[in-house]
């Protein structure tokens, strides 16, 4: 109960904050349990559930209603992929996926660009915006996954094994023990590297920018 008490008095954007982190580092070794089949819904569910959390409190009463419907239908399907394994449930569960973070990483980026001073608010919404790329990025591969299994060399679904090589690729570290092995996988790899690399040396500069602006004001 204190615990839960604790996590309202919460500010809006940690919640993101503990979804991603609960989707990169925890998920992926519980994935590897008995229960695997349960965790990979479960993970994407809230993370799909903390993207209502980045949406700024002034705005809440204009919040986009899109959002709620895409959300919601992504959670459904998700957990018709846990039920019934079709492949065209999977593609649709991540194809709506695909959208709903990319809807969050581009309202995600608005409030960064729309931010008038630095504060710790800020530096954490730049932190997310940079790992929901990685997140979408993970989504995509899953997709590319199920449309066909020889899109990566790597021998198994583990979400553990999609999101390693989504954030080592997007960081470029690379380390090629998973390979993207279709033309399709390889112009994701690059599009997404890419995407990575220009969101630190465009949206973080905007914000250091910000930052000394508002220094040499005082």
């Amino acid at each position: 109960m204190v615990l839960f008490q604790g996590l309202r008095k919460l500010p809006n954007h940690i919640y993101l904050s503990i979804g991603i982190f609960l989707f990169i580092f925890v998920f992926p070794l519980i994935d590897r349990t008995s229960v695997f089949d349960f965790f990979g819904p479960l993970a994407y569910s809230i993370m799909s559930l903390s993207i209502l959390s980045i949406v700024e409190k002034k705005r809440k009463k204009t919040r986009p209603q899109f959002l709620y419907v895409l959300i919601s239908l992504s959670i459904v399907f998700l957990w018709l992929m846990y039920y019934f394994d079709y492949k065209i449930i999977r593609i649709l569960s991540f194809a709506f996926n695909i959208f709903v973070f990319s809807s969050a990483t581009i309202i995600m980026i608005a409030q960064i660009v729309a931010s008038k001073e630095v504060n710790s608010k800020v530096i954490i919404e730049v932190i997310n915006g940079y790992l929901l790329i990685g997140v979408m990025f993970t989504l995509t591969n899953s997709l590319l996954f199920a449309l066909n299994h020889n899109s990566f060399s790597m021998g198994n679904t583990e979400l553990a094994n999609l999101v390693y090589y989504s954030f080592i690729t997007l960081t470029t570290i690379g380390y090629g023990d998973i390979l993207p092995m279709t033309g399709t996988a390889k112009m994701a790899s690059i599009f997404f590297g890419l995407s990575g690399q220009l969101y630190l040396t465009i949206i973080v500069a905007l914000i250091i920018g910000k930052f000394l602006n508002n220094n040499n004001s005082k």
